[in-house]
């Protein structure tokens, strides 16, 4: 009886394992009609950022800091693009090193987009909410120091997961879970990675719409320049939720699921949900362009691509976005 009833578990488990592994042909053709406009969109923002960042900026300030790094990260994302998609199409045959590296190209960039948009969040609360102090508070050395903490926290996580830490074996899936033991590293990297930096984002971001609102603007132009920023801020926080919050409401969800053990079924669909969201919050490498464009002013400064024609309107959204 003993060992009947310890056997069922264990081949419950088995039985559920292998179901994960059989191929969702409906996910992968979500994920592709993501993937393939990332990829496109992605290479096209970024390479253009790229140019004007690092050739035509001759001042370092604090949103170049931040924007500089945020590009990295985005780079990170669309290296790996093109595995994600070759992952998509067939089952994995690239090698447990390949597999292991790009996974960790994949979660950095996640994870240090979420930390440069909360900077930047916070960046702008301290500038907007004690603007005389922020001259002291904020400096493009400070900005440097906090991404480079970011990174080396991030960098040393990766390196203790792939060194140190038990990781589960590589099947033919590069990019799934296809066991049903909860991981508690998905656990932690959800509150520590995503929720705490969603309370501080909103928190910030509220507080700088009431700042705002509060102020008085004797000039239509100035009230303009209000809304505008207002519009940006708000916009920057709802692509943030929408990017990040189904996938770390999934990985919690999946967690509590695979700890009480319920049905294959129920971690199975769990699992699909978790992937799809997965792939929504790739598109973050595209939506990040919006920084690039309305949180940088010097951005515009410097676009020298443009048509001539267009130097008026950029002089006017220029002044709408130098407040931030």
């Amino acid at each position: 009886m003993t060992s009947a009833g310890g056997a069922a578990p264990h081949n419950q488990t088995t039985n559920c394992s292998s179901s994960l592994m059989v191929r969702n042909r409906s996910l992968d053709h979500f994920q592709l009609i993501l993937f393939v406009p990332i990829v496109a969109f992605g290479t096209i923002f970024n390479s253009f950022a790229v140019w004007v960042f690092c050739f035509k900026m001759k001042k370092w300030t604090e949103a170049r800091v931040y924007m500089m790094n945020l590009l990295i990260s985005d780079c990170c994302l669309l290296f790996v693009m093109p595995f994600r998609i070759y992952s998509s199409l067939r089952d994995w045959e690239l090698g447990d090193n390949l597999c292991n590296s790009i996974r960790s190209f994949y979660f950095m960039n996640t994870y240090m987009s979420i930390a440069i948009i909360t900077l930047i969040s916070v960046d702008r609360y301290v500038a907007i909410k004690f603007p005389l102090r922020s001259r002291t508070l904020r400096s493009p050395q400070r900005a440097a120091m906090a991404c480079g903490i970011v990174w080396v926290l991030l960098i040393v996580t990766r390196l203790y997961l792939q060194f140190v830490a038990i990781v589960p074996p590589l099947t033919k899936f590069c990019f799934r879970k296809t066991s049903t033991n909860p991981l508690r590293r998905t656990l932690y990297f959800a509150i520590l990675g995503f929720f705490l930096p969603m309370a501080i984002l909103i928190f910030c971001s509220l507080e700088i719409i009431r700042t705002l609102k509060r102020k008085d603007s004797p000039s239509v132009n100035e009230q303009k320049c209000v809304q505008k920023t207002i519009y940006i801020v708000s916009t920057n926080l709802v692509i943030f939720l929408v990017c990040f919050l189904p996938l770390h409401i999934g990985n919690v969800v999946r967690f509590v699921v695979e700890s009480l053990g319920l049905e294959c079924s129920v971690i199975a669909n769990i699992n699909t949900y978790v992937y799809a969201a997965q792939a929504i919050g790739d598109l973050n490498c595209c939506f990040d362009a919006i920084c690039y464009y309305f949180v940088a002013n010097e951005f515009w400064e410097t676009s020298s691509l443009l048509p001539k024609s267009n130097l008026p309107q950029l002089s006017q959204e220029r002044t709408q976005v130098s407040i931030l």
